[in-house]
């Protein structure tokens, strides 16, 4: 089997895992906003626009779309940086912190679920292999 046929068949299998259920939108909640959320609370919240562009690369006009969508669901607020008042520093809310750690938990729970049906020795090989493809794609960028 080629090359080619091989990535036609990686890439037709991760287009369904794209639908798995933890992969989806869930409620009014976008991929976008998710990460942003993700990124304030797993690796730090009080973050600017600026910052959370350049880390998620995202546009500086799809970072203002996203933030002031999350503002108006109360997931996060924005405040003038007290040690700068020209920069604008992003905080997630209770309301987003709960949101985000609920999902979180939902997601982990069906991860655990499949990973368990694939069985321990099958995970180790996916991780191990991820990892690779990981670390192939670092070197590249």
């Amino acid at each position: 089997m080629s090359y080619r046929e091989l990535a036609n068949e990686l890439f037709g299998t991760m287009k369904k895992i794209i639908h798995m259920p933890f992969q989806k939108k869930v409620g009014d909640i976008t991929q976008g906003e998710r990460r942003i959320l993700g990124s304030l609370i797993f690796e730090g919240d009080g973050l600017t626009a600026g910052e959370l562009s350049e880390k998620l690369n995202f546009s500086t006009p799809r970072i203002a779309s996203v933030l002031k969508s999350l503002e108006k669901k109360g997931f996060i607020e924005r405040a003038r940086d007290p040690k700068d008042k020209r920069f604008v520093v992003v905080h997630i809310t209770e309301t987003g912190r709960s949101f985000v750690l609920e999902e979180h938990e939902k997601a982990m729970l069906m991860l655990e679920e499949l990973l368990q049906e694939l069985g321990e020795k099958d995970t180790k090989e996916l991780i191990r292999i991820m990892r690779r493809i990981a670390e192939i794609t670092n070197k590249r960028e």
